[in-house]
């Protein structure tokens, strides 16, 4: 199991509709990219802040894949490079953290 998550912050002057777009589109990469098995799509939790929370992002992504080369599909995949074109515009900086 290949764990995909990126995390997303956004620039300031995106708005709340910008960052909800970000989420359907991420969300609608599922059942469309046959590699993928699974996304969650979520922000920061209200969780009690900890010395090690992390609450400096806007958006999170998590994909899971069976394995590398089906991350690699979906790396490939245009609906994929769609998803970054319509909104790369409104991230302020992305980081991509890979787990197998």
């Amino acid at each position: 199991m290949l764990v995909h998550t990126v995390f997303f912050k956004f620039t300031s002057e995106s708005t709340e509709a910008d960052i909800q777009a970000c989420a359907d589109d991420a969300r609608n990469l599922l059942g469309k990219v046959e590699t993928v098995k699974a996304i969650y799509v979520g922000t920061p939790a209200d969780t009690e802040v900890r010395p090690v929370s992390v609450r400096d992002f806007g958006l999170s992504l998590t994909v899971l894949f069976e394995n590398i080369p089906d991350q690699n599909v979906y790396q490939d995949h245009p609906l994929h490079d769609e998803f970054i074109a319509n909104n790369k515009a409104n991230w302020a900086s992305v980081a991509v953290h890979d787990a197998d």
